[in-house]
């Protein structure tokens, strides 16, 4: 009898095409037994047999499930007496999302199956939520869904700075926040040597650990550092990382759109990857038609669109999201900023059009919209400059590191197997290295150029410095390309 979360294997579904789903890690644990991780984490490994391989390398889209059922349902393909037929039940479920059952496989405008975005589909649908989730709905997970820092940016997110916070060979050896650090330093923001710093949702603390270990003790004496997070379990570990590196630190629990500071009382501010994780707001063509909100919230984000003289283009959608929490966060760091003070601001988002959701575990982020964030910044009094982070990390583009998914089932795997991993940005070398004699045993891993879209998404993500000027001047200049960076004064 099919169990109630099993696929019925009806004429229709076995008339389907199969498809094993392409970029899956499959581990050797035995001479007869391999490993495959599900979709889900929940789900516990799948393990299988001779039989069971054969079942899954044929599934090439040609072949139907219903000839894969004649010639494997009744066989034993699991390495727990699970036929074939079972899996067939089960592997095409979105939990497992092992393989592929249609007509053809999924497609874009242009034609070409799209694997990633078939599993972004199967991931909003699997957490139930494909709609906007509310204003408040990213600060109270943030705020209250997050009982500990154990395993948050392995499982629940990642960051770029979590995955190169250990010496890389796709950074020259460095870390990221020693590569922050080196460029920093180039720039002369050093040359006058802040007294405060505030990094705002530092994560575990590595950045703050790393930016130390770039500066030279004289560089740091003196210095305070400061924690605001709006997740508490992450501060003690913040804080732990910054005294260790030699900081002398202090951490509040804050929302960053209100910061608790005195006005200019900051030299610096380091946002890792906040942007996205602040107020969405929902408006309507017809609100930005009559400048009338529906609430209050609404109100002040059409306050924003107005007095920066926004424009949202020439077809406004019936619906979409503005990012209202980014443009407070930049009001607020005019505000605590001393004169000469700077900001590093890195997140991902697009220069034109409406931010999209990105759905993961437990929350919903959005694109930042930096064009409309650069003319805050700009209305402001803000010098700038601007680029794609890869650029100002300094990374080589043809760089190939391993696809994170792979990262996350390698995981898994050795969680099994009783070893350690850590997910991260792994070159070919690095990976041989952290695996040893289970190197070999893996199967379907496969490494990206950085500056391949698949890989992160990495060249979405923007650097955008900050400059507060020490005295009144004249509005800067025109703003222009150069190397790949968009220069607007701090020369």
């Amino acid at each position: 009898m099919t169990s109630p979360d099993a696929l019925p294997l009806t004429d229709d579904l076995l008339a389907q095409h199969a498809w094993r789903m392409p970029d899956m890690v499959v581990y050797q644990h035995g001479h007869e037994e391999w490993w495959l991780a599900p979709l889900d984490d929940a789900i516990p490994l799948v393990r299988i047999n001779r039989l069971g391989a054969n079942l899954l390398t044929a599934m090439d889209g040609k072949i139907t499930v219903g000839t894969l059922a004649a010639k494997f349902g009744n066989r034993i393909c699991g390495a727990q007496g699970e036929t074939g037929r079972w899996c067939l039940e089960h592997w095409a479920l979105p939990r497992y999302s092992l393989c592929y059952f249609g007509s053809e496989p999924p497609m874009k405008d242009r034609g070409d199956a799209r694997w990633d975005l078939l599993l972004l589909k199967i991931r909003e649908g699997w957490s139930g939520s494909t709609g906007f989730e509310g204003e408040s709905h990213l600060a109270d997970f943030h705020a209250h869904e997050i009982a500990t820092p154990e395993g948050h940016f392995e499982t629940i997110e990642t960051t770029v700075s979590h995955l190169f916070r250990d010496p890389t060979e796709a950074l020259g050896g460095y870390t990221y926040g020693r590569i922050l650090a080196k460029n920093l330093k180039q720039l002369g923001w050093w040359d006058r040597k802040p007294r405060t710093i505030l990094e705002v949702g530092g994560g575990l603390g590595y950045v703050a650990r790393e930016l130390a270990a770039g500066l030279s003790p004289d560089d740091r004496e003196g210095t305070r550092y400061l924690f605001i997070d709006i997740t508490r379990p992450f501060l003690q570990s913040q804080l732990n990382m910054g005294r260790q590196a030699g900081w002398i630190t202090s951490g509040v629990q804050a929302n960053a759109e209100w910061l608790p500071l005195k006005d200019a009382s900051v030299d610096l501010v380091v946002d890792n990857e906040n942007l996205a994780d602040m107020t969405p707001v929902k408006l309507s063509k017809d609100e930005v038609a009559s400048g009338v909100g529906t609430t209050l919230l609404h109100q002040e984000a059409l306050g924003w669109i107005r007095k920066l003289n926004l424009s949202l283009g020439r077809e406004i959608p019936a619906e979409f999201i503005f990012n209202l929490g980014p443009l407070r966060f930049l009001g607020e760091l005019w505000r605590v900023l001393r004169p000469g003070g700077r900001a590093l601001i890195v997140e991902f988002g697009i220069e034109e059009g409406f931010s999209a959701p990105v759905k993961l575990p437990g929350h919903t982020e959005y694109e930042v919209q930096f064009t409309h964030l650069r003319q805050a910044g700009r209305w402001l009094g803000f010098q700038e400059k601007y680029g794609a982070l890869p650029q100002f990390l300094n990374m080589k583009p043809d760089t190939r590191v391993l696809c994170t998914g792979a990262a996350y089932a390698i995981r898994r795997f050795c969680q099994a197997d009783g070893k350690e991993f850590a997910i991260r940005a792994y070159t070919e070398s690095e990976l041989r290295q952290a695996l040893g004699e289970m190197a070999p045993k893996l199967l379907g891993h496969h490494y990206h150029d950085i500056s391949d879209p698949a890989w992160f998404g990495l060249w979405d993500f923007k650097a955008l410095l900050l400059e507060k000027p020490a005295a009144i001047q004249k509005p800067p200049s025109q703003v222009r390309d150069v190397k790949g960076f968009r220069w607007g004064g701090m020369r």
